[in-house]
């Protein structure tokens, strides 16, 4: 396979020897992270091979590709718009990556638009900018029991119907499981377009399935260079040891952080725009992958936290310099920028001449070595990623590494990485407020331990 990738992962700023705060890994620590690594990879490859999950098989789905490609290429042809109902990891995956790769119009496509809040002040507004005679839907649930997205579709297809008539189902896909659940009895009965969500592949690990191909495809997104970078990735972490792993040994290290030396808070900061989409899409993967109940009942987790450098330079860098030693922070970056440019040679304020006929990107990255030097030398465990370009090979290498450094962290911290019990209460409560049949006791076990909690409500009324 070529050479499809360029990333540089730098784990130096964690090792002991080289960061003096006692927060540092030992070569004694790595060597038993590295060992715990491994063997929760062995872990979940023996899930893998038994079927039971099924992300490591999505970069190799070449044909399925090719094929959503092809009916990508025919909705380019009819439509301008397309406008994706979806929530959590049926929308965070497609938006990180069209932000990764250059945004919406970096690509000849249609004008992609993701739906993926139920407030009314934000939804209403966006259906009602779609020109919905040029506009495909696509509703994306993989059981199609999602509250959220039913109520947007059943909007939608109002909204459809009004513009198209009879017609309205050809501006209508539905993403979902490939047997059962009501978006395929729906599509089933009424005749309408269906891609299928592998079973065995959870929303946040499904970017690289038809939920996200098939909206990056109709954006102009190359998809077939998308897993081509994620198979890259596979083939360096199924082929070397675990000191050149760079899955294996990020898996060693987050993992250390989560259990020998637990920090309660892992900061990603993100130097160039697209990251900060693209961390958001990590969040809810580290957040909702990590965050259970290990089978003896004790808590497991850390909160993931998303920074934009250099923004938040000026917001946040304060607490994390100075605040609790509580925290893991991971800088990345694009190696290289799009956009270029010199600032003038002339003009300053006393003391910055020095900024005079430089390129722009020269602060930039200054900006970004300067905050890894002074969170540094205040005890602060780093590790620093460079992206080698803002492209699709190298984004679905970067997801990809990701989707496996969770489950492999998750494997060393006895959970199940692909759950998601907490999740799925607040659906069932949520649910029986709204009146779904069968749930009534729910209902009012819930309304009744409401009304018995301690009031502390304060309002504030009136003019005076």
């Amino acid at each position: 396979m070529r050479h499809a990738a360029d990333i540089r992962f730098d784990f130096s700023l964690v090792l002991e020897k080289n960061l003096r705060s006692g927060d540092g890994l030992t070569a004694g620590h790595l060597r038993k992270a590295l060992r715990r690594a491994e063997k929760a990879a062995l872990a979940v490859a023996r899930r893998h091979a038994g079927g039971e999950i099924g992300f490591p098989d999505l970069p190799f789905l070449a044909a399925e590709a090719r094929r959503i490609s092809r009916d990508a290429a025919r909705l380019r042809g009819r439509f301008t718009h397309m406008l994706v109902l979806g929530i959590g990891g049926s929308a965070l995956g497609a938006k990180a990556v069209l932000e990764g790769v250059g945004g919406a119009g970096a690509r000849k496509g249609l004008a992609l638009s993701v739906a993926d809040n139920v407030d009314p002040d934000a939804f209403f507004p966006l259906l009602r900018s779609h020109p919905m005679k040029t506009t495909v839907v696509v509703a994306i649930s993989k059981s199609g029991g999602t509250a959220e997205t039913n109520a947007q579709l059943a909007l939608a297809v109002e909204s459809l119907k009004k513009a198209n008539g009879r017609s309205w189902k050809e501006h209508l896909i539905l993403v979902t499981d490939p047997e059962k659940g009501s978006f395929r009895r729906m599509a089933q009965e009424e005749g309408i377009v269906s891609y299928p969500v592998p079973p065995n592949v959870g929303g946040r690990y499904s970017v690289l399935s038809a939920v996200g191909l098939l909206p990056l495809a109709a954006a102009g997104v190359s998809i077939e260079k998308l897993l081509l970078g994620a198979r890259w990735m596979e083939d360096r972490f199924r082929g070397k040891e675990p000191e050149d792993n760079p899955v294996l040994f990020a898996s060693a290290v987050y993992a250390h952080y989560l259990l020998a030396d637990p920090k309660a808070v892992q900061v990603w900061m993100t130097y160039g725009e697209g990251l900060s989409r693209v961390a958001e899409w990590w969040q809810q993967l580290w957040a909702e992958s990590l965050g259970k109940r290990r089978p003896d009942g004790k808590p497991v987790g850390q909160t993931p936290a998303r920074a934009v450098g250099v923004t938040d330079q000026h917001s946040q860098v304060q607490l994390y310099q100075d605040g609790p030693a509580d925290k893991l922070y991971t800088f990345i970056k694009w190696a290289e920028g799009h956009a270029s440019g010199r600032v003038p040679r002339a003009g300053f304020a006393p003391g910055m001449e020095m900024l005079g006929g430089r390129p722009l990107r020269d602060l930039f990255d200054a900006e970004f070595e300067g905050t890894i030097g002074a969170l540094w030398n205040a005890g602060r465990p780093i590790v620093r990623m460079e992206i080698g370009a803002r492209d699709e090979d190298h984004v679905g290498a970067f997801l990809h590494f990701w989707e496996w450094v969770t489950a492999i962290v998750g494997e060393c911290a006895g959970i199940d990485p692909f759950d998601q019990p907490g999740v799925e209460e607040g659906k069932k409560i949520t649910r029986a407020l709204m009146g779904e049949k069968g749930a009534s006791a729910l209902r009012e076990r819930f309304l009744r331990k409401m009304k018995r909690r301690t009031p502390a409500e304060i309002r504030f009324r009136g003019n005076g």
